[in-house]
């Protein structure tokens, strides 16, 4: 409450707790205030920092991975401070992450979002707990409904062409690496994140492969099909020389720091809404419907799912089986040639 003191928790190394204190997180020495954080207090970027330094160096997450939970952990922050502000974040309650949730409901967040945000709760709570600084784990307690899962949006062969034909006809430096993204989206599946931060070095077309680090961290080998490794053995003598100076395949043509310069994944998503939507294409447009149209595109030619599932990297043959649909055409046709007609 206004005008009431503020409960502060000790980010110092409690007594006997030596050994349980992860090497690498910065934790300030002097006390923190949690029951307040509203962006203003310095001691809050501190605490927040170590989480950061918590989640990439001991639950090796990824980068956007690490961009989504503390997002959604900000946002828990701001509620409890709206709404329960005497309550330190260590003491908050089952019922504290609850009404989180429901708020979160409230605005609109889809079940599959608020999922996500009760797991990245969970991931802070496990590092306060670990650090000492929370005695319990709140967002154990909560159980949210598995999500169901939509059916992949995808585009049929004809809508991929007419997005690619349209962004090559576009002229100008940014079409001329935009068609060869889209294409290179379209021919390997690869994630959005992955795609951002190929380098040139993953990429050899003599055995016509992508080696890469995927989600996870794990190792995967992407076969390059010919159309794709045309475009771009093209794109690396014609294109590639003229862009700035980056170890990144997909050197961005505004980039200014030498040494960088790659797209980001706002830009790829730029690139893919404009030309899905100026190709007069229905539907949403994001990079992640180009990697269903790659698992659908393998699935609907009879390929083997455990092959698509090591294609797309999925760590489950689960996650492989949402592209298991076919439209009423596809069954129409499978029927006609099973029962052909006299």
């Amino acid at each position: 409450m206004a005008g009431s003191p503020k409960r502060r928790t000790d980010l110092t190394t409690p007594p006997g707790r030596k050994d349980r204190v992860n090497p690498g997180l910065t934790i300030v020495p002097s006390p923190v205030p949690t029951s307040r954080l509203d962006g203003k207090t310095p001691d809050e970027d501190n605490l927040l920092d170590a989480y950061v330094a918590h989640l990439r160096l001991l639950e090796d997450r990824t980068q956007p991975t690490v961009d989504t939970y503390l997002s959604h952990v900000r946002s828990f922050f701001r509620h409890m401070a709206d709404t329960n502000p005497s309550v330190d974040v260590e003491d908050a309650t089952p019922s504290d992450v609850r009404s989180w949730l429901m708020h979160k409901s409230t605005r609109g967040n889809a079940p599959i979002t608020r999922v996500t945000a009760l797991y990245a709760l969970r991931s802070f709570y496990r590092f306060l707990v670990a650090e000492g600084l929370c005695a319990a784990n709140p967002a154990d307690a909560v159980k949210l409904p598995s999500p169901s899962t939509p059916r992949a949006e995808f585009y049929t062969g004809p809508e991929a062409d007419d997005i690619i034909g349209w962004a090559t006809a576009q002229p100008g430096r940014r079409w001329q690496v935009g068609r060869v993204i889209l294409l290179t989206l379209r021919y390997s599946g690869l994630r959005l994140n992955e795609l951002a931060t190929l380098t040139t070095a993953e990429v050899d077309l003599d055995a016509r492969r992508i080696s890469l680090v995927g989600k996870g961290r794990k190792p995967r080998v992407v076969p390059i099909p010919h159309p794709l490794a045309t475009a771009l053995q093209e794109y690396l003598t014609d294109v590639r020389p003229t862009l700035p100076a980056s170890p990144y395949l997909f050197a961005n043509p505004n980039a200014k720091r030498k040494g960088r310069g790659r797209y980001s994944r706002g830009c790829v998503h730029g690139l893919v809404r404009e030309a899905g939507a100026s190709a007069g294409v229905s539907g949403r447009h994001f990079a992640h419907r180009w990697r269903h149209t790659y698992a659908t595109s393998l699935m609907v030619r009879g390929e083997d799912i455990h092959v698509v599932q090591r294609l797309m990297g999925h760590a489950t043959i689960a996650t492989t089986t949402r592209y298991l649909h076919l439209s009423v055409a596809d069954l129409t046709d499978a029927v006609d040639r099973a029962f052909p007609e006299d």
